[in-house]
């Protein structure tokens, strides 16, 4: 697992947005300035893709491809 300070493209994401724990993987990553980092999610319940400002994602853990298969 990683912090979200190396969040990449492809990455499969675990957080709480509203009170509601959700998954999904990291399709793209934008830098907005100041605004900080955007991230078009995948989520894995079947909704459509969705922007999201990083900053909002609470309770953020982050999984990337290498950590899922070491564990396979």
């Amino acid at each position: 697992m990683s912090e979200h300070g190396t969040l990449r493209e492809g990455d499969i994401v675990e957080f709480t947005l509203r009170g509601e724990r959700r998954t999904a993987e990291v399709m793209l990553l934008t830098d907005d300035g100041a605004a900080g980092p955007t991230v078009l999610l995948d989520l894995f319940d079947g909704d459509r893709p969705a922007w999201a400002r990083v900053s909002s994602l609470e309770d953020l853990t982050v999984f990337q491809p290498h950590d899922v298969l070491a564990a396979a």
